[in-house]
């Protein structure tokens, strides 16, 4: 409580720290693109929605940790487009771990190359690049809106 006003509550501290709002950013895109992954692998299905469900997680996160910071919401764009391109390349360990029942650790360590092979020809085409659009999108509200004071 403020000492000469006492019903008024103290003012909330600022929020200006984009090197922690970069940190969650990271942490929230690296977190989310593994569960986009497991649950679009899961169903055999890219979402979009989670694509800019992810992205304005992000983002909001980000925010709330470091302020609208116009440098942040870019940073917080890109982060969460390689969320979304982790969470595709997870779509497609899940659904080769399926197909060759192997184990997706196993998969990830030993076949890195038949992930990628699979998210080039089944991944990679005009819905990706919505995708990432839709994710940088999320992420630039996502952190006007977890930023605003």
């Amino acid at each position: 409580m403020s000492q000469h006003f006492p019903h008024l509550p103290d003012p909330e501290p600022e929020r200006d720290s984009p090197a922690l709002g970069l940190l969650a950013a990271v942490i929230v895109a690296l977190i989310g693109g593994v569960v986009y992954g497991v649950f679009g692998g899961e169903f055999r299905i890219e979402i979009g929605w989670g694509a800019v469900g992810l992205g304005f997680l992000t983002g909001y996160l980000a925010g709330k940790a470091g302020g609208a910071n116009p440098l942040l919401q870019a940073a917080a764009a890109v982060f969460s487009i390689g969320g979304v391109y982790l969470g595709e390349l997870v779509i497609a360990a899940v659904i080769n771990s399926q197909d060759l029942n192997i184990s997706l650790t196993r998969m990830f360590l030993d076949h890195s190359a038949l992930i990628e092979e699979t998210w080039d020809l089944a991944f990679r085409d005009k819905y990706t690049v919505l995708f990432f659009a839709l994710a940088a999108a999320g992420a630039v509200a996502g952190v006007r809106k977890g930023g605003a004071r």
